[in-house]
């Protein structure tokens, strides 16, 4: 595998391309979707431009030069007999639902920022609303076209809120792509979210330089062990494991004015050794002598302590 693939902080970067990708055709889409200019046609060769979208139905005014735009609810009633194009409630229902589906999508990604397993929700919205969108814009365009043929049209064309939607539906499908490929690469080598540091410290002289206090510029050493050197590799020959994750964890947020640790190196033999420091506890195997009683003597207890076990007494 290339090693530019295993780089800690390469999916942040194929995440916010997404996101970028996703944020300009949502607004293309949304500007696209609201304007009416679709497709436009003239009935004869010197009549006024008719226009439709999505939403509304236009009529440029020749002798004034102004436009006249209703809804579809209206058109409907004065154009085409109180019922509007099938293929206009369709691609209508389609696209809708695409581009409420491209929100969410965008939504997830931003939040895949902090939450990163979030840009696999992020590449589910986009690629389901890339489908709708796909679906949609084409049975607009092509019924269109027929529509304006059957009905003898002299000029038809399409309009810039039609092509709007074409940059929307490639850079959707990319950004996609992009999210899923993020969440596969931080479930791999990624760690943290957009805001950790990625850069990892080097040895430097054959101690590890700590970073500032309350700070992680990295994963723990042992946690992608094909990614970054094991400082503890010394201990594997004698069958002993590293240092837990909690603890190369704390030894990373250690400030810099904490010493190194301080190794004392003992020498071992097989002779005893005398010891020079003073006891100052009696040994275990030092005990009083019994002082010699009567039978009939009486019991005195000067230790303070409840009597636990019969009285023996030496005659």
């Amino acid at each position: 595998m290339p090693t530019f693939i295993t780089r800690p902080g390469l999916w942040k970067i194929l995440l916010l391309v997404g996101i970028g990708l996703l944020l300009i055709a949502f607004i293309l889409g949304w500007i696209g979707f609201g304007v009416p200019d679709w497709h436009a046609f003239h009935r004869y060769n010197y009549s006024s431009q008719e226009y439709f979208g999505l939403w509304s139905y236009c009529q440029d005014q020749t002798p004034l030069f102004n436009t006249v735009c209703n809804r579809w609810s209206t058109a409907q009633n004065e154009l085409f007999n109180g019922s509007k194009p099938s293929f206009v409630t369709t691609a209508d229902g389609l696209i809708t639902t695409g581009m409420i589906f491209l929100s969410l999508g965008l939504i997830a990604a931003i939040l895949a920022a902090i939450l990163p397993l979030l840009a696999y929700l992020a590449a589910i919205l986009t690629l389901t609303g890339f489908v709708f969108l796909i679906i949609g814009v084409p049975i607009f365009g092509a019924q269109s076209t027929n529509f304006s043929k059957s009905r003898g049209d002299a000029q038809y064309n399409k309009r810039y809120g039609f092509w709007l939607m074409i940059p929307t539906i490639v850079l959707s499908f990319l950004a996609a792509i992009l999210f899923l490929i993020a969440g596969y690469l931080y479930q791999q080598f990624g760690f943290g979210n957009v805001a950790t540091r990625s850069k990892l410290r080097q040895p430097v002289g054959g101690q590890r330089m700590l970073g500032p206090a309350n700070q992680l510029y990295g994963m723990p050493y042992a946690a992608r062990p094909g990614i970054m050197p094991n400082p503890y590799q010394y201990q594997q020959f004698a069958g002993q494991p590293g240092p837990s994750l909690l603890s190369q964890y704390i030894a990373r947020r250690m400030p810099r004015y904490y010493g190194g640790p301080v190794i004392v190196r003992r020498a071992i033999s097989v002779v005893s050794q005398p010891v020079g420091t003073p006891a100052y506890v009696t040994p275990a195997y030092y005990k009083s002598a019994a002082v010699a009683q009567p039978i009939n003597a009486p019991l005195i207890n000067l230790t303070g302590r409840t009597i636990v076990g019969p009285p023996v007494r030496t005659a």
